[in-house]
C-alpha cells in the first residue's frame, strides 16, 4: 500500500461521475435515429421511410457497441487501480468530452454512410478516445496506480491492446479520405475485437 499523497482523489466519485457520462452519452445515441419531417400518407410510405434508415440503425448499433466497450474497459481497469490522482482525472475528463462527442458523430455517419466526412469524423471521434484511453492507462502504470497484485503481464497485455484499438481508428479515419465505407468496416472490425477480453479485462 502506497501512502497518502495528499493529490489523491475520491475513488468512488470518480467512477459514479464516469459511469453517468457512459450511460447518457449512449442514450443519447438514439437520438440520432430520427424519421425526417415529413407526413406520410400511408403505411407504405412509412415502412418505406424507416427502411431508409437502415444507416442509422447501424451506425447506432456500432457506436452503442463501442461506448460500451469503452465503459467496460473503464471498469475493468479501475477495479484494479488503488488511487485516483489529479491527473488521472484531467485525462479521464478528456476520455468523456471524446465519449460525449460520440453521439453526434454517429448521426452524422448514419446520415451520410458514403461521405468522407462522416467517416472521418467518426474516426476523429474514436481516434480521440483511444488517444485518451491511452495517455491515461500510460500514467497509471508510470505513476504504479495498480494494486500490488496485478501481474506486470497482464498491465502490459492490456497496453498492448489500447495501442492496437488506437492504431486502427486512425488508420480507419485516414481510410475514411478515400474509403469510407471501408474504414466504416474497420469500425465494426475494432468493436469485435474488443468484444474478446484481454489483460486486466479478462480476469473479471
Amino acid at each position: 500500500m502506497c501512502p497518502k499523497t495528499g493529490r489523491e482523489m475520491n475513488k468512488s466519485r470518480f467512477e459514479a461521475f464516469s459511469d453517468g457520462v457512459f450511460a447518457f452519452a449512449i442514450t443519447l445515441l438514439i437520438l440520432g435515429v430520427v424519421l425526417p419531417e415529413a407526413r406520410y400518407a400511408t403505411n407504405r410510405e412509412l415502412a418505406l421511410a424507416l427502411l431508409r434508415l437502415w444507416p442509422n440503425a447501424i451506425a447506432y448499433g456500432l457506436s452503442f457497441a463501442v461506448i460500451g466497450i469503452m465503459w467496460q474497459n473503464h471498469h475493468a481497469l479501475f477495479r484494479l487501480v488503488e488511487r485516483v490522482d489529479r491527473r488521472t482525472v484531467f485525462l479521464n475528463l478528456v476520455l468523456l468530452a471524446g465519449t460525449a462527442f460520440i453521439p453526434f458523430a454517429t448521426s452524422t455517419l448514419g446520415t451520410y454512410p458514403t461521405m468522407q466526412a462522416a467517416a472521418f469524423l467518426y474516426g476523429v471521434a474514436l481516434s480521440f478516445c483511444a488517444t485518451a484511453y491511452n495517455l491515461m492507462l500510460s500514467h497509471l502504470v508510470a505513476s504504479r496506480a495498480f494494486h500490488a497484485n496485478v501481474s506486470p503481464a497482464a498491465i502490459a497485455q492490456t497496453v498492448r491492446a489500447y495501442r492496437f484499438g488506437w492504431v486502427t481508428y486512425v488508420g480507419a479515419m485516414l481510410l475514411a479520405l478515400v474509403a469510407p465505407v471501408v474504414s466504416f468496416a474497420a469500425y465494426v472490425v475494432v468493436a469485435l475485437y474488443y468484444l474478446i477480453p484481454r489483460g486486466l479485462d479478462a480476469d473479471m
